[in-house]
């Protein structure tokens, strides 16, 4: 009884709460996020798969279950080899070859006169010493010569008689070297002036010092180009067309018992059964890796969109989005349309990254969706088979352009012409990266480009498809659902139009207002205008309370207690809520109806109850709005341009020097009333939305152009002619 009773206080008292707390349900879900991810991913890797090592005796029958074109490695090897030993060396030829075999000799018999000519007693040692150095030249003919007898006759021989025997050594030289000789030809070349040397009429002695500088000299004229041949037999290599043969479904590639050679090997892994690594290292890497693209993520969310990291709805979206484009990536590079193995690893130009980055654009933000681009493409790398780095470029670049299209999107229309984009984007990526890789075979080429260019239209059908549900289901409100309310055929705003048209008119300037200096603060346009459209929705319970829409009509206002007034004026606010509610309007736009005053003070009424007041009863709360004050820059604008729109109408002389003081007064009376305290708006922003009211208001109340009294004259002449003596001149 007591173990059953603990047992009920650990589960219901202790264990209970904590599964129920938002911390734990948060780590519930991005654990579930993460281990979804990482099986798509280690699916990518069969476990039917095998590790073979060449000389290994099979164990078992390695089957085919499919059918396919697969490259034949020792065929094709062969065939490269046969073309590769048909590629001569290439040569270029060396220009400065016979000028430096001329000097050479001409230096080893001015050297001879030198020593000739010195009075040294040792001439015969010296001239000992240069045959001997001729001698140890590295040349593929061993010449034996008696080197002492040499310098003998050397000594003794006449000047002229040397110079003869210098012009007989640079003529051998020059004959032999008149024709290409490359380094493997030397042997032959020494053979033909040996023979040449052995003609001339001189004596022996003289015959071999001849034949000891020639050699000497003599070298190739003809320079190995290592880099030309070596692109020769690239070339050669290259042209070889691989032999391919097709493997039937239940072929057996392996048979029992059998030694693996490396022509099976290569089978298999065309055929994807052959796996380069260890099953459970895999496995562990793919752990690794999704926890390392978990943490960049989280670290994103948490340092740039603090916002959203703490929102679990959010987080919960962009989850599913990255779950979903993860598993349509994997879908699509399973699917065989071919026999051919290269043509199926095509499949991964389908991955359709832009549907998800265009998602993230349209439903969170611009700038999140182009780090999630490079996180998806990441992705797409992994999943992909073939060249999975092209698979990841391609998805990346589709991704960027497809943020950057729907960014700009205007109407509903344009997501369709973001997906044209995206696909084109796709077509030009593909086609530079088959030329940057060098792969110009022109089916390849046409398949990925129609590959790229169905993955811009899928990924913009995916998108439109999902969108309206993920809004649904998550409460978010897209730029495109801020386009659908803005329609001006939306049911509350044709209803403020026919029951309420000066707030109408009034809300559209309000928008106008707003949306001017939207962006110039960091604040979103779009989202902006539609809020300012909505604001005032309120008023239609009771328009003719209104100024705005008092029309010839007396202001019921001067009938009624000032409280009264105040209680009428500011309930449009919760009526305007309610009437947002039952129309469905999202959470962003019913904030507006809800903020736009804040606790904004109802001066007008409040000094008239003040007047009347004679027991100081009066309280200022009583003729306050319920609030809340504006927690965004968008409420703030349209609470600013509200105000001030309304001031401005009110002047009776709306010049420039007069606008611009309302403005001001305006903006100074809001903040010293604390209502921009819980926005961030910063005192640069409040700046720039003062300028940017004042340069538009200024163009709408601008002075009209008098007429020239010359241009009046005529013109109360042609009235008078008509008889139209009531009309004027238009303004």
């Amino acid at each position: 009884m007591k173990i059953s009773g603990l047992f009920k206080y650990l589960v219901w008292e202790r264990i209970a709460p904590i599964l129920k707390s938002s911390t734990t349900m948060r780590i519930l879900g991005l654990l579930s996020f993460f281990v979804v991810i990482s099986l798509i991913l280690f699916s990518s890797f069969n476990p039917k798969q095998v590790m073979l090592r060449p000389d290994e005796v099979a164990t078992r029958d390695i089957v085919s279950d499919i059918q396919a074109i697969v490259i034949d490695n020792g065929q094709t090897a062969e065939l490269q080899k046969q073309a590769k030993s048909k590629v001569q060396k290439v040569y270029q030829e060396d220009k400065y070859a016979l000028p430096n075999a001329r000097d050479e000799v001409n230096n080893f018999y001015a050297n001879m006169q030198e020593i000739l000519k010195s009075e040294d007693t040792e001439k015969k040692e010296q001239l000992e010493d240069l045959l001997k150095a001729a001698l140890k030249s590295d040349k593929s003919i061993a010449l034996n010569r008696d080197t002492a007898r040499l310098a003998t006759y050397i000594n003794n021989t006449r000047a002229e008689d040397l110079t003869q025997m210098n012009q007989a050594t640079i003529y051998v030289v020059e004959t032999v070297m008149d024709k290409p000789i490359t380094e493997e030809a030397l042997p032959a070349i020494y053979t033909q002036a040996k023979a040449l040397i052995s003609k001339l009429s001189y004596a022996q002695q003289a015959r071999d010092i001849i034949e000891i500088e020639a050699v000497n000299a003599i070298r190739p004229n003809m320079i190995y180009n290592r880099a030309a041949t070596d692109n020769a037999i690239t070339e050669a290599v290259e042209s070889v067309k691989p032999v391919q043969k097709t493997v039937k479904t239940g072929e057996i590639i392996v048979r029992e018992g059998d030694r693996v050679t490396d022509e099976q090997i290569s089978v298999l892994e065309q055929l994807g059964i052959q796996r380069s690594k260890s099953y459970p290292l895999t496995l562990l890497g793919t752990l690794l890796l999704v926890l390392i693209l978990f943490w960049l993520l989280l670290e994103f969310f948490k340092r740039y969109y603090a916002d959203i990291y703490e929102n679990d709805r959010l987080i919960m979206l962009s989850g599913i989005i990255i779950v979903i484009i993860i598993l349509i990536t994997k879908f699509v590079t399973v699917i065989k349309i071919s026999d051919q193995p290269e043509i199926n690893s095509l499949m991964g130009y389908l991955a359709p990254v832009a549907a998800g980055s265009m998602l993230f654009s349209i439903l969170l933000d611009n700038r999140l969706a182009y780090f999630i681009t490079m996180i998806l493409a990441l992705f797409v790398g992994l999943l992909t088979n073939g060249n999975q780095l092209l698979y990841a470029i391609t998805a990346f670049v589709g991704g960027t352009v497809g943020v950057y299209q729907v960014s700009k999107v205007n109407q509903t229309s344009d997501l369709a012409k973001s997906g044209l984009n995206v696909a084109l984007a796709n077509i030009v990526t593909i086609v530079t990266l088959a030329f940057l890789a060098g792969n110009i075979s022109l089916n390849t080429i046409l398949f990925g480009i129609s590959m790229g260019a169905i993955n811009g239209i899928l990924s913009a059908v995916l998108m439109i498809g999902v969108l309206p549900y993920l809004e649904s289901a998550f409460s978010v409100t897209s730029m495109i659902k801020l386009l659908e309310l803005s329609n001006p055929n939306h049911e509350l705003l044709r209803r403020l139009l026919l029951e309420a048209p000066g707030t109408y008119h009034h809300s559209l300037m309000v928008g106008n207002l707003a949306e001017a200096s939207a962006e110039a603060v960091g604040a979103n346009p779009l989202l902006v205008r539609v809020g300012a459209y909505y604001h005032d929705i309120g008023k239609i319970k009771r328009p003719e309370y209104f100024v705005e829409n008092q029309r010839g009509f007396d202001n019921p206002h001067e009938k009624i207690a000032p409280a009264l007034s105040t209680l009428i004026i500011t309930s449009h606010v919760k009526e305007g809520l309610e009437m947002g509610r039952e129309a469905r309007l999202p959470e962003v736009i019913l904030d507006f109806i809800g903020q736009h005053h804040g606790t904004s003070l109802a001066k007008y009424f409040y000094s008239r109850a003040l007047e009347e007041d004679r027991e100081g009863k009066i309280s200022e709360e009583s003729f306050r709005y319920e609030g809340p004050k504006p927690q965004t820059k968008e409420v703030a604008l349209v609470m600013l341009a509200d105000s001030v729109e309304a001031a401005v109408r009110s002047l009776p002389e709306p010049t420039p020097e007069n606008i611009r003081e309302m403005v001001r007064v305006i903006i100074n009376d809001k903040l010293d009333d604390g209502q921009l305290e819980e926005c961030d708006l910063t005192f640069k922003d409040l700046d720039i939305i003062s300028g940017s009211f004042c340069k538009l208001l200024e163009g709408v109340y601008h002075k009209r152009i008098e007429y020239p009294e010359v241009i009046a004259r005529e013109l109360e002449k042609r009235r008078e002619s008509y008889g139209d003596h009531d009309n004027k001149p238009a303004e």
